[in-house]
Parts: structure tokens; sequence; C-alpha cells
């Protein structure tokens, strides 16, 4: 569905949970007639799927949520942001110099699972994903983190339709944080991405992540959009 120059809006596939979602974007997310339209279109989309395969939930830009009809709008939602950048940050280090090296590792690397599980429990691609096109990860400089095999810290690449390299699962074991490992991480991947050829390097994040806010945009990345994503009440989920 689209108004013309003002919304979009689209039933999809959750990216990561495989729910059916009504998604609805504002051409300017600062214009509240933007935003109105786009929630208006999302709440069409969401009625249309009541007669098939029913969304489970849905996205609207920042400030749309309280705009649904209350009989529609989600208990609980998340905040979230959409960053971007198609410059080569300035070249990372961590805490431990050359020691802290970013090396590539297999789908199949049991060790990015047992990290995940510690670092980060609820990341979006589960190791072996077939989405990802890329695990980068860093070994553990002072050779400890035996519940992880040595895997201090890891991210997981997919790649966008536009073929824009999408960074997800950023995660450091917690006995390792503070040492810039994710920062070494993400510019070094972030770099490698765009010298390989991809037109931008994306990712999103919860708005109230302020220490994600600071290490993006200590890389140069820009903030392009906030939304809202919720699971719509159950009785409208099927």
């Amino acid at each position: 569905l689209v108004v013309p120059r003002t919304a979009v809006a689209v039933l999809t596939r959750h990216p990561w949970k495989g729910h059916r979602w009504a998604a609805a974007y504002a051409a300017d997310p600062a214009d509240p007639a933007h935003v109105a339209a786009a929630v208006e279109l999302a709440v069409e989309l969401i009625d249309r799927s009541s007669s098939g395969v029913p969304a489970k939930g849905i996205t609207v830009p920042r400030g749309g949520i309280p705009l649904m009809p209350e009989h529609l709008r989600p208990v609980s939602y998340n905040d979230w942001d959409c960053w971007s950048t198609t410059v080569a940050p300035a070249a990372s280090s961590s805490a431990y110099g050359d020691a802290a090296r970013v090396v590539d590792v297999a789908a199949d690397d049991p060790r990015l699972a047992q990290l995940l599980a510690i670092a980060s429990p609820d990341a979006p691609y589960p190791a072996g994903d077939p989405r990802v096109v890329r695990w980068a990860v860093v070994e553990d400089p002072e050779g400890g983190l035996p519940r992880t095999g040595g895997l201090a810290a890891m991210l997981a690449v997919t790649r966008q339709a536009s073929g824009a390299a999408h960074l997800n699962d950023v995660a450091t074991h917690p006995e390792r944080r503070g040492k810039a490992l994710a920062r070494l991480l993400c510019g070094t991947v972030t770099t490698q991405a765009l010298a390989d050829g991809a037109p931008a390097v994306t990712l999103d994040m919860y708005a109230s992540n302020d220490v994600a806010r600071r290490l993006y945009t200590g890389l140069g990345f820009v903030w392009g959009r906030g939304n809202s994503s919720g699971l719509l009440p159950a009785q409208h989920r099927g």
C-alpha cells in the first residue's frame, strides 16, 4: 500500500522471528502527517490479513504506536533506530593493540553459539543461520575464556537487497567489555565491506542503548530513522 511521496506499508516476514508482520514507513519521519499516513496504511494491512494468515506484529515510525486504534495497539513495544554509513571509519584498535585481530570463522564453529548464549542470548541470528554471509570474531588476546573456547567478541553480517552489508549480533564477552573490541570488530568489518563494493553498511539498535550509540557515532554511522515494533494483541494474531 502506498500514499505517494508520503508513506508505504508492506505485509512481510519479521527478518529473524519469521512471523508475518505489517511494516509501515513514512517518507519524512519528522512530519506528523506522514507518520499518521503510515499508521493508517499499517492498520489497513492488518485488517486485510485477518481473512488469511494474520499479521502477528507491526512496525511503524517512531511516535506511531499511540496513533493506532486501541484494540490493535501493542501492549509492549521496542523503539529502535536505523543507522548507516558509506564512509570507511578511521582505523580502529582495541586496548590490546596488535594482539587483537579480526578473523573469520565458519558458520558451524561451536564457539559462536557459546558466546551468544553468554553475551547476547536474544541476538537475532543464531549461529549457523544461512542468511549470514560472514561471521567475524576476535580471539581472546588474554588467552582465557574457556566457556567460549577463547572467543572474546563476534558479529554477523547479512546482505540487504540493495547490496548493503548489515551488521548483526554484535557481542562481546562480559569479561572483556570496555576494551574496545566491538569498536575494532565493527570498524574493521565496515571498512572491509565498503572496500569489497558494498554501497553502504547498515545496522539497527535499540534506541535506549547509549553505549551502542556512542560506538556507532564514533565510527561515522549516521542515524536514519526511528521505528517502533511490537506484537499485536493476541486476538489479532490468529
